[in-house]
């Protein structure tokens, strides 16, 4: 648990109870950190009422204005929060109800202190085994549900309209094949960023290059993929309509790589070493799932093979969605509101 858990508890306990009797508290909020939390959240508040953002900090508040959400900031004292991770500390009183969810599919680096999970009334996880395996870590709040982010893939929300309308924004060009790369946090010791953000001249003169990295990534690698002609890095866009244009996806260890699978994408990634980090059976399944290479010198062979033979990995992917997804079928964003509404009726749509 953090320690500002335990300075802030006190106070904040006794602040929110006084709130509370004078009928001063906010009913159930959204808590985000940035805004990929309001986008993951998105397909599910299509089937709840209209909630109240509360925001980290200024920052994030500021970013969430730039998409046009209206939020407040911490400090928040309301009857309940949903928030896309696990950070129920912020909200420390235990008379609030707390929700979370993954803000990342699956759990691509290990568990966090399972205190952090138990604080959380529930916490909605994209598969049974994800639960399971939770569970084994002594984590008890888990629900298996999905992964709403993906829902617009599958329910007919992403269409081909939409897809093209993103090919005409970014006018690529339909001669080329489009690659996405992706990378994790470049200080987690599973990132491969440092090997390509500063090569991506020759990939661009070839494909359409579309970017997307971890927002802690250093601002070097970041100003290297923007200052390059051609690439398109897209920042804190939805990337889930870029993954489907996408022909090849090239990742590292990033979570990304599982919706790149969930969306039967042929991949490659860069092997990366186990660390304290690693998931080991993670590791194994980015293994299978993938293409893999030592070295960005290989990277252009590895594309060309993959859009040579799409299907190579295929199995291997159904395979790795069936033990991260369940199923999928667009309905995770339904089952996880149905969740909250049991916790929160009052949410219910009339």
């Amino acid at each position: 648990m953090v320690p500002a858990y335990y300075l802030f508890k006190l106070p904040y306990t006794l602040a929110w109870h006084i709130k509370h009797r004078l009928g001063k508290t906010e009913d159930v909020v959204l808590y985000c950190a940035n805004t990929l939390d309001h986008q993951i959240f998105a397909p599910i508040q299509k089937h709840l009422k209209p909630l109240p953002v509360v925001a980290k900090n200024r920052k994030a508040q500021q970013e969430l204005a730039s998409i046009g959400v209206t939020a407040s900031r911490l400090p928040s004292f309301p009857e309940g929060v949903i928030m896309c991770r696990q950070a129920a500390y912020r909200f420390p009183a235990t008379s609030i109800k707390k929700i979370g969810m993954r803000h990342g599919a699956y759990h691509f680096k290990p568990f966090a202190n399972p205190d952090s999970y138990n604080l959380l009334d529930r916490f909605f996880m994209t598969s049974s085994t994800e639960v399971k395996q939770a569970e084994d870590a002594g984590i008890h709040c888990g629900v298996a549900i999905g992964y709403p982010k993906l829902d617009p893939a599958f329910d007919g929300s992403i269409n081909a309209n939409t897809l093209a309308a993103i090919h005409r924004n970014l006018k690529l060009n339909t001669n080329k094949k489009t690659i996405l790369l992706t990378a994790t946090w470049d200080k987690s010791g599973l990132s491969a960023v440092s090997q390509w953000a500063h090569k991506l001249a020759p990939l661009a003169q070839r494909y359409n290059v579309l970017v997307t990295v971890h927002p802690w990534t250093a601002t070097e690698h970041i100003d290297n993929i923007r200052n390059t002609p051609g690439v398109h890095y897209l920042g804190s866009h939805d990337i889930l309509p870029h993954i489907m244009i996408a022909d090849v996806c090239i990742g590292d260890a990033s979570s990304i790589l599982a919706e790149c699978c969930a969306l039967d994408k042929p991949m490659i990634t860069f092997k990366m070493p186990e660390g304290k980090r690693t998931v080991p059976h993670v590791h194994k399944m980015i293994r299978d799932f993938s293409l893999q290479i030592e070295h960005i010198n290989a990277l252009d062979k590895a594309i060309q093979q993959c859009l040579t033979n799409p299907d190579a990995k295929q199995t291997q992917r159904a395979e790795a969605n069936h033990i991260m997804f369940d199923q999928l079928d667009g309905l995770a964003s339904k089952r996880a509101a149905d969740e909250i509404i049991r916790i929160f009726p009052q949410l219910k749509l009339n």
